[in-house]
């Protein structure tokens, strides 16, 4: 279903679009539940999954360090990181909240309130553009201080760079891994036969993990529908991948992805 042929009289301002939600799974209920209210389709296809490190030691080396007090800093990139650490510390995982001599940085407001619900810990740091990188700014002046970076093993660079940039002493570590989700069959299927309106790409992952899901030819028929992203990063991994975003959210958040995607079919009247 093209814009113009989507149905103009509901109120509902996504009435009628069926959205293809390619997070991890059990990772997009939330936002299928509000394109739901929104008077959109969610389409719920994981095209990422998460695993262990191929070798452990490292995390758990890092967080044995994080528990003897060695880092000032803890800077968290994800809902997931955040569960690795949790679950890594386990019923220890609360006495994070009460080391003055330790910091937590959040990128956005869904990582802060994993870091309240799983370590029982306020963020110190959230910057103002829920990017990663962003982190640096939100720190005030990292130089000389001792930072554990735990985040996926495809993490962009460019925090780690900005951190030993400003004279930080960092211990970046692999979390997790970013995998392939299963199938793609049905996925391609779906867009070969024009039953997607939107694709929405809540990180850079989710949108290379599709494309090598569902294929060459399956890529072919995505470049017919709608591409939204959440933020700048993940549309840059997009046109990398020959799709051209037409939505991009303003604020890197599932709220803010919504907010754009409402505004773009408005503006189309």
């Amino acid at each position: 279903m093209s814009d113009t042929q989507r149905p103009q009289s509901d109120h509902l301002p996504l009435a009628g679009l069926r959205v293809l939600v390619p997070r991890a799974a059990g990772r997009g209920d939330e936002l299928a539940a509000r394109l739901t209210a929104l008077g959109a389709t969610p389409l719920l296809r994981p095209t990422i999954a998460y695993a262990p490190p191929e070798d452990p030691a490292p995390l758990a080396e890092a967080m044995s360090r994080l528990e003897a007090g060695m880092y000032e800093w803890l800077l968290l990139t994800s809902v997931t990181a955040v569960e690795v650490v949790a679950r890594a510390l386990g019923e220890r995982a609360p006495l994070l909240a009460h080391r003055v001599s330790l910091k937590i940085g959040a990128v956005g407001p869904a990582t802060a309130a994993a870091c309240r619900e799983l370590l029982g810990a306020e963020p110190a740091a959230v910057p103002e553009r829920f990017l990663g990188s962003e982190l640096v700014a939100a720190m005030g002046d990292p130089a000389g201080r001792r930072v554990l970076l735990p985040n996926a093993d495809i993490a962009r660079p460019e925090l780690e760079e900005r951190l030993r940039a400003a004279g930080a002493l960092v211990d970046r570590v692999v979390a997790y891994r970013t995998v392939p989700a299963p199938g793609g069959e049905e996925l391609a299927a779906w867009l070969r036969e024009g039953a997607i309106d939107v694709l929405l790409f809540t990180s850079g992952s989710t949108a290379r993990y599709f494309a090598q899901q569902v294929g060459a030819a399956g890529l072919e028929a995505a470049r017919r529908c709608l591409v939204a992203c959440i933020g700048p990063s993940t549309a840059e991994t997009c046109r990398e991948l020959g799709l051209s975003p037409a939505v991009v959210a303003a604020v890197s958040t599932e709220a803010g992805l919504l907010e754009a995607l409402v505004a773009h079919y408005r503006l189309k009247g």
